[in-house]
């Protein structure tokens, strides 16, 4: 059995893994059993004035990524706009650097922290598209390993993530670009790319059966509300329905040229209200009670002007968190009219 040790935070160093769930004073988990330490775990503990943990001794290290992971973002981001453009201009999808790009993310971006603190990070409006898609990539892997899923499979739906949007580059980029929303016409229009990303990965051998459907089904609802077909439930596959929900929460948590980001509690709330019907259940609901808990101790700013901290998630009301004000009182926002979370740091 492996040796436990009690250690003080400051002592912490990246890699250390810890050997229990670590609690707020509210009971709400701010990390999970097994998880492994980097910088932005450490620090973020200390913040909240956790003072020592348990971490399993006599394991080395693993090597932390955390100082490094922006800068291999920023890099695979450019990759993928080359290949972008590329097919855009009639080439052929270049799989090699396709399966370059999924090595690298998966391989540095090791720690759900530094998704998670990506993922909220400010990204340029320009770049929408090419960053979405590592976006959606890394949140499929995510939600697959949420979800018991194996490591090949895992892997599956990084590469469907990745490509999920590919037939855009077959999209004007007049419409891509457009600084407003679209009219009925342009987004017929825009709908067609998930066709079109389909046959440019169609006969490609490098490419499963399972990637190209799930590319060619991720606007599909479990209502058949959604498109191209409008085929329902267990007619769509389980990688499109991972690649859909990743592909709403980025996309509504990211700025676009015609309209500002929502906050992650916003998304909660539109996935509590309008998507329980439109994505699978158990795999909605898998997501939001595991990325929640990430926001546990993030500072918050209220549509009155308010400052605070979250210190618990309701599983019950997600996108109705419990916030301590900057004078020590607390909130259920479960219980507030009128009142939200208008910025989250």
């Amino acid at each position: 059995m492996q040796s436990i040790m009690n250690i003080n935070i400051e002592a912490c160093v990246p890699g250390m893994k810890v050997s229990e769930e670590i609690l707020n004073s509210f009971g709400a988990t701010l990390i999970q059993k097994d998880s492994v330490l980097d910088n932005y775990t450490i620090n973020k503990l200390m913040e909240l004035g956790i003072e020592s943990l348990k971490v399993y001794e006599g394991l080395e290290p693993e090597p932390s990524n955390s100082n490094k992971v922006a800068a291999i973002y920023s890099e695979k981001v450019d990759e993928f706009k080359n290949i972008i453009k590329d097919i855009g201009n009639g080439k052929t999808l270049d799989t090699l650097r396709v399966q370059a790009i999924v090595r690298d993310i998966n391989n540095n971006f090791t720690s759900v922290n530094d998704i998670v603190a990506n993922l909220n990070s400010i990204r340029s409006i320009d770049e929408y598209t090419y960053s979405h898609s590592i976006n959606v990539s890394l949140l499929c892997s995510l939600i697959g390993s949420w979800l018991n899923l194996n490591e090949v499979q895992r892997k599956c739906l990084s590469y469907c993530g990745l490509l999920h949007d590919i037939g855009k580059s077959k999209i004007s980029h007049e419409i891509l670009e457009k600084p407003g929303p679209l009219s009925p016409k342009e987004f017929e229009e825009i709908k067609k790319h998930s066709i079109l990303g389909y046959k440019i990965l169609e006969g490609n051998v490098a490419i499963s059966k399972d990637i190209m459907l799930s590319v060619l089904m991720h606007h599909e609802r479990e209502d058949g509300s959604g498109y191209p077909f409008g085929i329902k439930g267990n007619q769509i596959s389980l990688y499109a329905k991972i690649t859909a929900i990743a592909d709403v929460f980025d996309a509504m948590t990211s700025d676009k040229v015609y309209k500002k980001r929502q906050t992650p509690f916003d998304v909660f709330a539109m996935f509590e209200s309008e998507y329980l019907t439109k994505c699978d259940t158990n795999i909605l609901l898998t997501f939001l009670k595991r990325i929640a808990d990430y926001y546990i101790g993030s500072r918050v700013r209220l549509n009155n002007d308010e400052y605070g901290e979250i210190v618990f998630i309701n599983q019950k009301a997600i996108s109705k968190p419990i916030i301590r004000l900057e004078d020590l009182s607390i909130i259920d926002m479960s219980k507030e009219k009128g009142l939200f979370i208008a910025e989250i740091f």
